[in-house]
């Protein structure tokens, strides 16, 4: 036989339907969005994870100032297979650097395309719109570079002067990520690109008189080899090729190469900061369904007095109460689960297919991100219901029948002033009644504002290490040498440079760190103390990791596969930024470190361009440069801000609705009362909805240093597994627009308050308690 209480169902339903309303629209919202993105970075990180051995990417390549010969390449390949990697594959993988020109979209900026002929053994494209070319005057574009170009199939195109149609639209394995040079500190969607053409194509290039750039991608038989085997292997080629009598220009292994690898590292990244904001909003719902939960057992206390009374046992009750919450968390999940993966999965999947030269997506279930965003919020709503329920159940019929299952707020029987007027005791005497209720909206207040200061601050953030990044580089130009070379110029100064890496520890993978062997009185190191065998660590690592006096950090080589140890020696030791990644020592010490030539260096520092040998270059670093990182950020991150802010307020706005509505609905009765004294609607909004205005308002205000501070461990935790240390920055602009869209969030909060005022009845005061 059903049981009675479920005729209960829609009458509840009915009376708390803005609480109910509330949980599904917060739950449904967040779901959506983080299912939507998480769920189209695991695709995308499927995507990236297939695509070496599906698009046949190349394991290292190398490029020789001239063509090689058959027995140059059979030489390398045969020292590579000595060297275990079993049978070795070497590819001409030519390029023309090609001069861009399109008519329709000419804006007067220098453009590039990267040309090469159309690939069928390495690093295979995957096309999105077309076709292969197959004419000498057809050419296929890269998909990112030809949609911020305007570029479509069928148009016409300039490359080097000559005349070709666009045939295709497409992406190619080893540019997932467009850097023009490897040693880019940042992606070029706009002014560089990657292009097929077919072989009478590129021989027609090749006719104009330019010279191609001799690139050659090796593959290993075996794909189990560590970076450091392949390293190994590939030094091995590189010494047959010298001895061969080939002059090689670059080597580049795929662990090393951004074209590669840049993309899965932002995606593994945004997910780690997707996943933290998803655990915070969390927190907060669990917040809110505890006060939700004490609130409608203080509502109902009359009514389950009266039912245990009845005879009926508290699992019934129990079961009852927790039915309505876990319908609505459910019913939120299932919306939010659908919303998510259709409308908020393409949005959220544009983020990074906008920016990132990916193959055509295809979306990739995972029971992780399921379980994730979905069971744990529906498992969190009805646990916390449950386990407050339990709590609230230990309490005897009478008690209940007496309300006095709650011990929140000061006794009726607390004094105040006489001196104050009637309306200020009457609501310092609302205020102490609710104080339990204000405690938990001050907190609440606290999570939602940080919730949307985490959205405000990010971009500001980024852009202060940005800012930071120009403030590291000590010259005009710091130019890296792929081998030593004597240079004629007072402002030059030599210097060593080499990259080692650090176990962040926690699973949160390896941390690039660049290690400087710099003159003792160097010029462009202002105040840098080496020499002596003292170390010297920049101050974005000894923030991020916390390095303590006199600790030895390992270092690892996983070019040599070797660990190195550094010793940081405490105050004085330090130096550079909160993004100064980098550990310092004298250029002599530098060179008993890695055991290098007394007098090696690779590197210049100058105020001055210097006329160097390109084969000798390998990268050209200017405060400049670093500019542009600011710039992506800003062009990369700003949809997805604008999707946190949205976020934010929204759940401001459903958060701050909940919790001030308890205070409403616990004050019902004396709200009847006052109206039986002939107290007008308006009058009694004066005294309640203000006691609550003046807590939100000092609420906003005073949480704001507990939320910096509790932002900074958040995003600490957050950018762990990011390269460099990324400063938590604050503006007083952003702290400014949380407290007045808090207070503006609250304003549309009050009127509904107004309303619900109006609304309560006379007859409430003549029912009776007990």
């Amino acid at each position: 036989m059903a049981s009675p209480l479920r005729k209960r169902f829609p009458r509840e339903l009915k009376n708390n339907l803005g609480k109910y309303l509330g949980i599904f629209l917060l739950m449904s919202v967040t779901i959506a969005l983080t299912s939507g993105f998480l769920l189209a970075a695991h695709s995308i990180g499927v995507i990236i994870d297939d695509m070496p051995e599906k698009y046949s990417i190349e394991d290292a390549r190398f490029t020789t100032a001239l063509e090689a010969t058959d027995e140059q390449l059979d030489a390398a390949a045969d020292a590579a297979s000595d060297a275990g990697t079993g049978d070795t594959d070497i590819v001409r993988n030519w390029s023309f650097d090609a001069d861009f020109n399109h008519a329709q979209g000419d804006d007067g900026r220098d453009r590039t395309l990267r040309v090469y002929q159309h690939r069928t053994q390495v690093d295979l494209a995957a096309y999105a719109d077309g076709r292969v070319p197959e004419a000498a005057d057809e050419v296929a574009i890269d998909r990112v570079f030809a949609t911020n170009n305007d570029i479509s199939v069928g148009e016409e195109v300039e490359l080097f002067g000559q005349r070709f149609t666009v045939c295709g639209i497409m992406t190619t394995s080893d540019n997932q990520a467009l850097f023009k040079d490897n040693s880019d500190f940042t992606v070029n969607t706009l002014t560089f690109g990657v292009a097929e053409v077919s072989e009478s194509g590129f021989a027609a290039l090749e006719a104009t008189g330019h010279q191609p750039t001799h690139t050659y991608s090796v593959r290993f038989a075996d794909r189990d080899l560590t970076v450091a085997q392949r390293t190994d292997a590939e030094k091995d080629m590189m010494r047959a090729l010298s001895t061969a009598g080939a002059t090689v220009d670059d080597l580049t292994d795929s662990s090393a190469n951004q074209g590669i690898g840049y993309a899965a590292d932002d995606v593994s990244g945004d997910s780690t900061m997707w996943s933290v904001l998803l655990y915070m909003i969390i927190v907060i719902m669990a917040f809110v369904f505890v006060v939700l939960t004490s609130g409608t057992i203080e509502e109902e206390s009359a009514v389950i007095g009266t039912l245990l009374a009845s005879g009926y046992r508290r699992r019934e009750l129990v079961t009852h109460y927790l039915a309505l919450p876990a319908a609505v968390g459910i019913a939120a999940a299932v919306v939010g689960n659908v919303a998510g993966y259709t409308l908020m999965s393409e949005p959220m999947r544009n983020l990074y297919y906008g920016s990132y030269s990916l193959p055509p997506y295809y979306a990739t279930w995972s029971w992780g991100v399921f379980a994730q965003t979905t069971v744990l919020p529906v498992a969190t709503l009805v646990g916390i219901t449950l386990l407050g329920l339990l709590h609230k159940m230990g309490h005897t019929p009478l008690e209940f029948l007496r309300h006095e299952t709650s011990k929140g707020g000061v006794k009726r029987g607390f004094a105040l002033p006489e001196r104050l007027s009637f309306i200020a005791r009457f609501r310092m005497r609302v205020f102490l009644r609710n104080l339990g209720n204000f405690a938990t909206l001050f907190v609440g207040i606290g999570f939602a504002s940080m919730l949307l200061l985490f959205s405000l601050a990010i971009l500001p953030t980024m852009t202060h290490y940005a800012e930071n990044l120009h403030n590291n580089v000590v010259a005009e130009h710091m130019y890296t040498l792929k081998a030593p070379l004597e240079v004629d110029n007072a402002q030059a100064e030599k210097y060593a440079v080499y990259s080692l890496e650090y176990d962040r520890g926690e699973g949160s993978g390896t941390e690039t760190i660049t290690v400087y062997g710099v003159p003792e009185d160097s010029r462009y190191w202002d105040d840098l103390a080496v020499g002596g065998g003292h170390v010297v660590f920049g101050n974005g690592l000894i923030d991020k990791f916390r390095f303590a006096d006199g600790q030895t950090v390992n270092l690892y080589d996983k070019y040599e596969d070797e660990t190195r140890e550094a010793t940081y020696e405490g105050d004085g030791c330090t130096w550079g930024t909160k993004s100064d990644m980098a550990v310092y020592m004298s250029l002599d010490d530098f060179n008993r470190f890695f055991g290098n030539d007394a007098g090696y260096f690779n590197g210049y520092a100058s105020d001055q361009a210097l006329d160097l040998d390109a084969r000798y270059l390998t990268s050209d670093l200017t405060p400049e440069s670093m500019d542009a990182i600011g710039e992506q950020f800003v062009g990369m991150m700003d949809d997805m801000i604008g999707m946190l802010v949205g976020l934010s307020v929204f759940i401001f706005l459903v958060f701050m609705y909940l919790l001030t509505r308890s205070v409403i609905d616990r004050s019902a009765r004396a709200i009847s009362y006052m109206k039986v004294f002939g107290y007008r609607d308006s009058e009694i909004s004066r005294l309640y909805v203000r006691s609550i205005t003046l807590t939100v308002a000092v609420s906003l205000v005073v949480c704001q240093p507990l939320i910096i501070g509790g932002l900074t461990l958040l995003f600490r935790a957050m950018l762990l597994a990011y390269n460099g240390n990324i400063e938590i920055y604050v503006p007083m602009a952003a702290i400014a627009e949380v407290i007045a869209i808090g207070f503006a969030t609250y304003l549309a909060v009050a009127l509904l308050h107004i309303r619900r005022i109006k609304r309560v009845p006379l007859a409430l005061a003549l029912k009776v308690q007990e």
